[in-house]
């Protein structure tokens, strides 16, 4: 797919959860050509700091408006500046880049979505989507899984309930929904409701991943993960968001997949998770900073 440059514009900002924002950018290019699940690198600095663009998921894409959104948190100097962005400012944007979501076929069954945090920012647009022309029977066939770490974080019941779709919260403390890891609520869902998913889509921190992964090739599950790594050019330039492939011959060579131009969406059974580390790694970047 082709990318671009393209010159947008701040239409309104909007802090819907803590430390959590809500961009509404004008992009009418980008708007048109962007798809669920894919990203763009945004220039977040006015002189030359920071230095590198940020990548951001598609949040909402409106191509009739001409709008794309971008729901982030506030965890760096590039996020702070753009927190700061009033309406008309102009921003650089970089796009559309990686692959996106695939719609399950016409009446597959039940849809699996699990989000970690920030990870909500992709399967906003997804859910969408799936609403409108991914043949679910009806908008409760969707159970989204939704986890962080306090209640304060995650985006309120009108963004998510008011769809229609079956919603289970969790949180590690306890203060909404279900108190533990949202990997925990979803096996104990599935189970109590003898659900058998279609489907399953998931976004969030790669140490989710890996048990979301986990679970749906225990259950043989087709599945779509957008996945999170330190990334600088968004390109494929720089290498710095290699995961190690799994190979299909019994080769010893490591060979490796990068999320900026192989992904960011992968399938549980491409990536050998046991060599990657998903504690007491640094904090990524991808799709937030």
């Amino acid at each position: 797919m082709q990318k671009f440059l393209e010159e947008g514009r701040v239409l309104e900002q909007q802090e819907v959860a803590r430390q959590t924002h809500r961009l509404r950018l004008e992009a009418p290019r980008m708007a048109g050509a962007a798809r669920a699940g894919q990203f763009f690198m945004l220039q977040v600095r006015e002189g030359m700091d920071p230095l590198l663009r940020r990548p951001f998921s598609f949040h909402r894409i409106l191509p009739e408006e001409g709008i794309v959104e971008v729901l982030y948190r506030v965890v760096g100097k590039g996020t702070w500046w753009l927190s700061r962005c009033a309406p008309g400012t102009p921003l650089s944007l970089l796009g559309p880049l990686g692959n996106g979501f695939e719609l399950p076929p016409i009446a597959a069954g039940p849809v699996v979505v699990v989000a970690g945090g920030i990870g909500i920012a992709p399967l906003q647009e997804l859910i969408q989507q799936l609403l409108a022309k991914g043949g679910v029977g009806r908008p409760a066939d969707i159970h989204l899984f939704y986890g962080a770490r306090t209640g304060a974080e995650q985006l309120p019941e009108n963004l998510l309930e008011d769809l229609g779709i079956s919603v289970y919260r969790s949180t590690d403390d306890g203060s909404l929904g279900y108190g533990g890891f949202v990997t925990d609520l979803l096996r104990r869902v599935v189970q109590e409701k003898n659900l058998q998913p279609s489907q399953l889509y998931a976004c969030g921190p790669l140490a989710m991943q890996y048990h979301v992964a986990r679970w749906a090739l225990e259950h043989k599950v087709p599945s779509q993960l957008s996945l999170e790594s330190l990334m600088a050019c968004g390109i494929g330039a720089c290498l710095g968001c290699a995961l190690p492939a799994a190979q299909a011959d019994a080769s010893s060579q490591d060979h490796y997949l990068h999320v900026c131009k192989d992904g960011p969406i992968f399938g549980a059974e491409s990536i050998q998770w046991h060599k990657i580390q998903t504690h007491g790694a640094p904090p990524t970047i991808f799709l937030y900073s």
